[in-house]
C-alpha cells in the first residue's frame, strides 16, 4: 500500500490527478453552457504550470539534467512544445507512452465531465444543442 500512495503523491501521479479533476468540471460546465467559477477560471492555469514545473524540477534532478535558468518563463510560453520535446529526449521511446497517457487523460477526463453532467442534469434543463 505505501508503494502506492507513494506514486500518487509523487509530482507525476499528482498531475494526472490534477489534469483528471480539472477537466471533468471542464466538461461539466462546457455540457451544460455554464461559465466556471471565477476562482476556477483564475486559479487553474497557474495551478496547472505549477504542477508541470514542480514535476519538471523533480523528474529533470532524479535524470542529472539541468534546466534552462528561467524554467518558468519557458513552461509559460512554450509548455506544448517543451514538455513534449523533454520527454522524447529523456526516455526516447517510451516518452510518447506518457504524452498518449496525458492526451488521453486530458480527453476522457472531459468526457467524463460531459457524461456526468448528462447523468446528474435533468434533461429539461440541458441546453438545446443537447435535446
Amino acid at each position: 500500500m505505501s508503494k502506492l500512495l507513494s506514486r500518487v503523491v509523487s509530482p507525476a501521479g499528482l498531475f494526472f490527478i490534477f489534469v483528471s479533476l480539472t477537466q471533468v468540471s471542464r466538461g461539466f460546465y462546457l455540457a451544460g453552457q455554464l461559465e466556471a467559477p471565477e476562482s476556477f477560471t483564475w486559479i487553474s492555469p497557474f495551478a496547472f504550470l505549477w504542477v508541470i514545473g514542480w514535476w519538471l524540477l523533480t523528474d529533470s534532478r532524479k535524470r542529472g539534467i539541468k534546466l534552462v535558468y528561467d524554467m518558468g518563463l519557458v513552461l509559460y510560453i512554450a509548455w506544448p512544445l517543451f514538455m513534449p520535446y523533454y520527454l522524447l529526449k529523456t526516455r526516447g521511446a517510451k516518452g510518447m507512452l506518457v504524452i498518449i497517457g496525458f492526451v488521453s487523460t486530458w480527453i476522457v477526463a472531459l468526457l467524463v465531465g460531459v457524461g456526468l453532467y448528462l447523468l446528474l442534469v435533468p434533461q429539461s434543463v440541458w441546453p438545446a444543442y443537447l435535446q
